[in-house]
């Protein structure tokens, strides 16, 4: 039981996040602006996913290092993934 229920947090997680960058990120122009907002996203969101790991599905606790060099990676890749939509009325 404990088992599923982790998998369903995580899960959640997941929507949450893909919701919150599908409302924010394809709107933020300036990369060092989304970087840092993808920064401060993803680290704590780390945090909750490692807390999620730990107490339900029995992973190994990850320090600030770890969580701090995949939030790092996670802004990288997202900043240069995305790219900002025009608010072009005249473009099909």
């Amino acid at each position: 039981m404990v088992t599923v229920l982790g998998i369903v947090a995580r899960l959640a997680i997941g929507v949450a996040i893909a919701f919150i960058l599908s409302r924010t990120v394809p709107r933020m122009a300036n990369k060092i602006w989304r970087f840092v907002f993808l920064f401060v996203l993803f680290l704590p969101l780390n945090f909750g996913v490692n807390y999620v790991n730990v107490q339900l599905l029995g992973y190994h606790k990850m320090g600030w290092t770890g969580a701090s060099v995949i939030a790092l990676l996670l802004a990288v890749s997202g900043t240069f993934l995305y790219s900002p939509q025009l608010h072009n009325s005249n473009t099909p």
